[in-house]
């Protein structure tokens, strides 16, 4: 965010007291949940804990979800990634587990999170070092779990959708698992989507504070209807991201994004 972005240190004090609340609300659930069970939690049962407190922690920051399509059952399930803020809205809307890059399991508060979520993490450097994480996902897939990837590897701020990488689809591929493409898009009466996106030397804490500042913002989901099944990786890269970009396209078409526009709300 630049120097003269918006703020509203009061809202933002609010927003961030009430979001620590709800995170240990989830840390307390978490630990009945697992007590009820009397075991480990499963992928499953972890998702659904997880999509239970986003809807609660969305609604207390003050973020809204839109969503266009159906959220999909099962498969692989391919975005464009943004912020920190994409898995509580893709949660928030399915139960789901995520491929994350190895840098969210230490970040602060949110990296514990993640992993209690049962996030498969992976390197993005080092590939061969992938194949763990690649098994969780085919056996999440074949458990008709869907599994959220964003196969950019990193955060954007929007501009375009960055190059998929396609090893992370061979899971999907040798489940015999359906892959469909979603995209995602922010706006806000008060900051353009670049700003509210999380990416290159963005520090957390300030950016998160400055986000939770903003008024009126909206997350905008697309899923497509569409579902394929694949029988080479590259060609499932290729063809998911184009879906994406046309989403995204479709987006700015219709005023749900755009290069340092800012949303007008009445009221």
């Amino acid at each position: 965010m630049s120097e003269r972005a918006y703020r509203n240190t009061p809202l933002a004090g609010w927003r961030a007291a009430r979001f620590a609340a709800t995170l240990a609300e989830a840390r307390a659930g978490f630990g009945m949940f697992r007590l009820r069970r009397g075991r480990a939690l499963t992928p499953r049962e972890r998702a659904g804990w997880l999509h239970n407190y986003s809807r609660l922690a969305l609604r207390r920051i003050g973020v809204d979800v839109i969503a266009e399509g159906d959220p999909p059952l099962e498969g692989l399930v391919a975005s464009n990634h943004l912020s920190y803020l994409d898995v509580l809205v893709y949660s928030s809307l399915l139960p789901c587990l995520f491929v994350s890059k190895q840098e969210v399991y230490r970040w602060p508060v949110l990296g514990r999170f993640a992993t209690l979520a049962g996030t498969i993490y992976v390197n993005r450097k080092r590939g061969a070092e992938n194949s763990a994480a690649t098994a969780s996902m085919e056996q999440a897939l074949r458990d008709g779990l869907p599994v959220v990837l964003f196969p950019e590897g990193t955060s954007s701020n929007g501009f375009s959708v960055l190059p998929f990488c396609s090893p992370f689809f061979e899971p999907a591929i040798r489940a015999g698992a359906p892959v469909s493409a979603a995209a995602i898009a922010y706006q806000s009466q008060t900051a353009p989507e670049n700003e509210l996106a999380y990416y290159g030397d963005a520090v957390f804490g300030p950016h998160l504070l400055r986000t939770l500042g903003q008024r009126r913002v909206c997350a905008h989901v697309s899923f497509e209807a569409s579902k394929c099944r694949y029988e080479d990786r590259k060609l499932a890269a290729r063809a998911t991201q184009a879906e994406v970009e046309a989403m995204r396209a479709g987006m700015a078409g219709h005023g749900h994004l755009g290069r340092g526009a800012t949303l007008t709300l009445a009221g």
